[in-house]
């Protein structure tokens, strides 16, 4: 209950921080431009993590991804069901940094990559412990705002 009153919240700030975007391009090391299956067979991949926070997104509607948790990072590659306006989507982005933090709380980073219809828009970064300050009250959302990176996808 209270991650989701956080998650509204939230949503909020983040509209007001990621409603300008960034044209740089931008892609991350290790991760493929294909889609691949839902968990990767790659052996440094923890799949109980990975699945946890698949089955946390599927739950919410988001059945098209792509989930690999690393000692490094998560790494979420999903396909963003229609949506109402671009509230929705941030609400989307902030829930799977959310499920990431927690699932996941020993990563270094977490990376989220934003797609419509196989097209790429947006590659979203934070490190997993600024989301878990922000989600905790340890920093402010001005503060939090400063630390994520967007950036769209070419």
């Amino acid at each position: 209950m209270k991650k989701r009153t956080i998650a509204i919240i939230g949503v909020i700030f983040l509209f007001i921080l990621f409603s300008g975007g960034d044209d740089n391009n931008s892609t991350s090391d290790d991760i493929k431009d294909e889609w691949t299956p839902m968990i990767s067979d790659s052996y440094d991949v923890d799949k109980a993590a990975s699945m946890s926070i698949y089955e946390s997104l599927a739950f919410q509607g988001i059945d098209d991804a792509t989930v690999e948790v690393t000692t490094e990072r998560v790494f979420v590659k999903y396909d963003q069901p229609p949506v109402k306006s671009d509230s929705d989507a941030l609400m989307t982005w902030f829930y799977i940094m959310g499920v990431a933090a927690e699932k996941a709380p020993d990563t270094d980073e977490i990376i989220i990559q934003m797609y419509a219809g196989r097209e790429p828009l947006f590659e979203i970064t934070a490190l997993t412990k600024d989301v878990q300050d922000f989600l905790e009250y340890r920093i402010t959302s001005d503060e939090f705002k400063t630390k994520v990176d967007v950036s769209a996808i070419m």
